[in-house]
């Protein structure tokens, strides 16, 4: 992993994936087998992921060795204790490095390999798609096909997120199991047409292995990535469970997928994606188990207008299940909750498995002969109507609830208590009250610090309410600040005094001047500014004292310093009103992604 920020160095890689960032935002170029000027060849990462906005040849493509000039920085830690972490995502992404390319991509030498390149595909792929399809459609069609996301608008995002429809985008098993079931139905169904056959061999099993076959071609034409890979996994069980004479429809089947997937890709665990994927599967499968008997029965000698309303309640009911299993998920993870979700789903997933999909696989089988234009463009009709549904949902009063982290105790008591509910019988699932009740306890009166500092001591944040905080900079690290905002639940964002004070309702206080500022919680007293002599001035009133800059070692005996030489090993720190001071750092110490 790079350690730290890096000097203008030059490199030499070979090209293993391009990815488009949309009109204006240049290219995302990850790169393998480096070969970085005057740096050994232990210290050089396996690969580093580049964006550039510089001139590139046309003729360039993957698995092409190339040179130019870069600067490099090593993953982002932490933006606050206890936040994600990016650099651990890298690690186990192989990626030891992030930049900017400030020079053009020179071609060194093409790749001569005679066996096509996927990613050179997915390219074709995502070229022809960009002649049939214009408009903010465009990004989402090409995800939808290739896997790539970087193009997709971050105001689409917004409403996907707010409506509870981003799974959509992201290739899941959602995605796996829509191109499974047309296949396999397709053909079994084409297959009874021949008694010869169908009367011989068991046509089910052979539609099952046909569509794990597809299903198979489908993840790995995509971006290859855990998510997907994980979809393939439980999809194929599933299939295999068809051609084995087993139920693919089972809590067993859930456990052998979940042990696969941990066998291939251990630190997976940890991953919202994995978590969310898994919960929803087990509730909807444990559900559907619990009440096979009454659907049976409802559908037992029913016309086609019972059927259809038994079907909405069905596809309603799914998309509730599924919800409520991930909602402390989403929660924990991303301090959010999609309040309409299941209207959401149940006004996309028609458009999703009866016109986005089909379109999808139609364009597959017909581009080879250049005959994709009207299933690309029927898509494209059936994602711009998704994104109006999502646009619908988010108008919705309150439609994304947003509130403060949550200790990772939370998530433990809501997992045990929805496993007690999945495997526990008759009575004994009431045992999972009590640990719901104090979740739900811990979320309420979870406690938040009251002072926030990034990294590299530029940005401070001061909460001076339930839903208000102070930054002592709008403009810089916006990134961080959102982030910060988002993990505490506010609201709203005022600057710090120019000159002057600000006094909380519960008496903190902010007052500063040109020189520094000064911060009262409680009984801490803190100064924060990059004015050396200020600060000195201030050492004999402080708590603590945090500048932007690096101080020196005895510069203050009688506060505790938070300099930029501090910051930059513990990463971002908060501050309670009581003193305690916790560091990104020290979840991260002694793992490989630390260091």
């Amino acid at each position: 992993m790079v350690s730290k920020e890096t000097r203008v160095v030059k490199i030499e890689a070979t090209l293993s994936h391009i990815e488009d960032r949309g009109v204006g935002k240049g290219k995302q170029l990850q790169l393998s087998d480096l070969n970085i000027e005057k740096w050994e060849k232990n210290k050089t990462p396996k690969s580093i992921r580049i964006t550039t906005r510089t001139k590139m040849s046309a003729d360039i493509s993957v698995g092409d060795r190339v040179s130019f000039l870069a600067k490099l920085t090593p993953p982002s830690p932490p933006i606050m204790p206890g936040s994600f972490d990016y650099a651990r995502h890298f690690y186990f992404e192989s990626i030891g490095g992030l930049g900017y390319a400030v020079s053009d991509i020179e071609l060194l030498k093409k790749n001569e390999s005679i066996i096509p390149n996927l990613d050179n595909i997915r390219s074709k792929v995502s070229g022809t798609i960009k002649s049939h399809v214009t408009g903010p459609t465009q990004g989402i069609v090409v995800a939808l096909m290739t896997g790539e996301r970087a193009a997709i608008d971050e105001n689409d995002w917004q409403a996907l997120r707010a409506s509870g429809l981003a799974h959509i985008i992201s290739i899941s098993g959602l995605h796996v199991a829509m191109v499974a079931a047309p296949v396999f139905f397709c053909i079994r169904l084409f297959l009874s047409f021949f008694p010869m056959i169908a009367l011989r061999w068991n046509i089910k099993k052979i539609s099952a292995f046909v569509a794990l076959i597809v299903c198979t071609a489908y993840v790995g034409f995509v971006v290859p990535s855990v998510p997907t890979t994980r979809a393939l996994l439980m999809t194929g069980v599933a299939l295999i469970a068809i051609m084995l004479d087993r139920s693919p429809f089972s809590l067993r089947l859930v456990g052998a997928s979940a042990i696969l997937i941990l066998i291939v890709s251990p630190e997976s665990i940890w991953s919202a994606s994995f978590q969310m994927s898994f919960a929803a599967v087990a509730a909807i499968i444990a559900c559907a188990d619990w009440t096979r008997e009454f659907w049976l029965r409802q559908y037992r000698e029913s016309g086609w207008i019972k059927k259809s309303v038994l079907y909405l309640a069905g596809a309603t009911l799914t998309s509730l299940i599924a919800s409520i299993a991930t909602a402390p998920f989403v929660w924990y993870h991303f301090q959010q909750m999609a309040t309409y979700s299941v209207i959401g789903n149940l006004l996309a997933m028609p458009l999703s498995g009866l016109v986005i999909m089909p379109m999808l696989i139609l364009s597959y089988i017909l581009m080879p002969f250049g005959l994709e234009g009207p299933t690309l463009q029927l898509m494209a009709w059936g994602v711009e109507q998704l994104l109006n549904v999502a646009k619908f949902v988010q108008s919705m009063p309150l439609s994304l609830m947003t509130g403060p982290s949550v200790t990772p105790l939370f998530l433990y008591l809501m997992a045990c208590a929805a496993l007690m509910i999945l495997l526990f019988k008759a009575h004994w699932k009431w045992t999972a009250l009590p640990l719901i009740l104090c979740a739900i306890f811990l979320a309420v009166n979870s406690r938040q610090p009251e002072i926030l500092v990034s990294e590299s001591g530029e940005l401070v944040l001061v909460q001076t309410g339930e839903h208000t905080a102070l930054l002592s900079s709008l403009r810089k690290e916006k990134f961080t600040a959102e982030q910060w905002a988002q993990h505490l639940g506010i609201e709203q964002v005022s600057s710090f005094p120019k000159e002057g004070s600000f006094e909380s309702e519960n008496g903190d206080k902010v007052s500063c001047d040109l020189s520094l500022c000064r911060i009262v919680i409680g009984t801490l007293k803190i100064s924060y500014g990059s004015s050396y002599s200020a600060l000195h001035e201030d050492c004999s009133w402080a708590d603590v004292i945090i500048a932007p800059k690096w101080l020196d070692y005895n510069f203050c005996r009688q506060a505790k310093v938070l300099d930029l030489g501090y910051l930059r090993k513990s990463g971002a720190i908060s501050i309670t009103r009581e003193g305690l001071i916790r560091r990104a750092s020290d979840e991260r110490q002694k793992r490989p992604w630390g260091k």
